[in-house]
């Protein structure tokens, strides 16, 4: 027996398709079924959507970082201005020291030089020689100038002893208070004139022999020229004397630089408010930058090096002298370092350097 409910023709369950060749649904079997596309599956909504989260992401990231930025900028900005409240800077600083120069009293020829650049000295430390044998002539004759000055001393003193015993007295009388003569012993006129005369020589001597002391002494003193000494502490600079070199009297031979360096910085006229001696100070050193210092404001200058228009004493015309605002004029601030802070820099700090100078007003 045929089944003839099996053979019924396949197209009674293919579904209808419209002309795009999408799949209808019947009507009877759902009104809330509709057109549906083939090509759209769950992974394809899927992909859309990290697409789109790709294209969000960069947008957001640099939101947040403009913002973080922004944040951050403002955090600085706040804490710079607290910081600018407390805290006087100039970069318009240079080191300074005592400098004292070597000269000479006396000209001649350099025949010695005893130290080197750099060198450190003391009071009394032999820098350089210079010829010395004029000098050694001069103190020779006046040795012996007073030697016979002395001589001639001697003589004129056995003088006036000599003659002061070979005068001849004479005899007078005067009346006693019991209205008797009484015998005086008296010496004639003219042995009384030969000893007075014997007398002023021996003076005349004696002078004689302090001049000739006196130019012992300068002869003495210009023979000690001819070698020049340190009168100060410190470390030889601009040292270029060489041996031969022909110098004057009074000419600089070389410098010797005190090794106790200030700083001397300068700062505008609006920063000087808050600026008070005692104050500490952060120091750097263009040739160090990697150490810092710190030190003390000593001292603030009375005025600007640069001269000011005097006020007029005209009561007619204005007074206020006319300062444009933008000239600015900067006032020398003396700063100094502490002790301890220079440690083994001290001999490698030289007057010339540059620095940038801090200072806490707080």
């Amino acid at each position: 027996m045929e089944n003839t409910n099996l053979s019924q023709p396949a197209d009674q369950f293919a579904q209808p398709e419209d002309e795009d060749g999408k799949i209808k649904v019947r009507e009877s079997e759902s009104s809330a079924i509709t057109t549906v596309d083939p090509d759209i599956s769950p992974a394809t909504e899927n992909k859309s959507g990290t697409s789109s989260f790709r294209q969000v992401l960069p947008k957001l990231v640099i939101g947040v970082a403009l913002g973080s930025a922004a944040i951050a900028s403002s955090i600085y900005a706040y804490r710079w201005w607290q910081y600018a409240q407390y805290h006087q800077q100039t970069d318009n600083a240079f080191i300074s020291a005592e400098i004292y120069p070597v000269t000479t009293r006396l000209g001649g020829i350099v025949t010695e030089v005893l130290v080197k650049e750099k060198q450190a000295v003391t009071p009394g430390t032999p820098l350089l020689k210079l010829d010395s044998r004029e000098s050694l002539v001069q103190l020779a004759q006046s040795k012996a100038a007073l030697d016979v000055a002395k001589q001639q001393a001697e003589v004129t003193k056995d003088n006036v002893e000599l003659a002061t015993a070979n005068a001849e007295p004479i005899v007078g009388s005067v009346v006693g208070s019991n209205g008797k003569p009484v015998k005086l012993p008296a010496l004639s006129p003219i042995n009384a004139k030969q000893i007075e005369v014997n007398r002023q020589q021996y003076k005349a001597a004696l002078a004689a022999i302090a001049q000739k002391q006196a130019e012992l002494k300068q002869a003495e003193l210009k023979l000690s020229y001819s070698k020049v000494t340190a009168l100060v502490p410190g470390e030889v600079s601009n040292q270029n004397i060489r041996i031969g070199q022909q110098v004057q009297a009074g000419q600089t031979l070389m410098e010797i630089v005190q090794q106790s360096p200030w700083i001397v910085a300068n700062f505008r006229e609006n920063q000087l408010e808050k600026i008070q001696p005692g104050q500490k100070v952060e120091i750097q050193i263009a040739a160090f930058p990697s150490r810092k210092f710190i030190g003390n404001v000593e001292s603030i200058a009375s005025g600007s090096p640069i001269q000011i228009t005097p006020i007029s004493s005209d009561n007619k015309t204005d007074n206020i002298p006319n300062v444009p605002v933008n000239n600015e004029r900067r006032i020398p601030v003396k700063i100094t370092f502490e002790p301890d802070s220079l440690g083994d820099f001290q001999a490698r700090i030289h007057p010339g350097m540059s620095a940038k100078v801090t200072i806490n007003t707080k």
